[in-house]
């Protein structure tokens, strides 16, 4: 099942980052290192894809927090299989306000500074 990470502010998506592989490989590590983690509780083994997606998330909900007036929200949704990043952006495109509020229904909110005043906005 497709995971993405989805950006967007009161002018339309931002950002969409497939995030599948990336929370494949982590969860692969975390059942690999399990054994190491036993054996030696006082060192944690290094994620790197947990650490990556981490960053990812961080360095975008640091630009919403210096850009509010554009009213961010940062979602994690799990599409249909089938469903590419592409598809995504074209939704995007096409319905934006349709994409956002089913993206709000089905998605895990990371970051929202959603404004509900419509004046100038393509997505509220």
């Amino acid at each position: 099942m497709p995971k993405f990470i989805l950006s967007w502010d009161c002018y339309g998506l931002e950002a969409c980052v497939d995030i599948t592989d990336d929370v494949e490989r982590g969860n692969d590590f975390e059942r690999e290192s399990l054994f190491e983690r036993i054996k030696d509780p006082e060192t944690e083994p290094h994620n790197e894809y947990v650490a990556k997606l981490n960053k990812m998330v961080h360095m975008m909900q640091l630009r919403a927090r210096f850009n509010p007036q554009r009213n961010y929200e940062i979602y994690m949704i799990d599409a249909t299989d089938g469903v590419s990043k592409e598809d995504i952006e074209q939704w995007f495109e096409d319905s934006p306000q349709a994409a956002a509020d089913r993206c709000r229904e089905i998605g895990t909110q990371l970051l929202s500074h959603r404004e509900t005043n419509p004046e100038r906005r393509v997505i509220t």
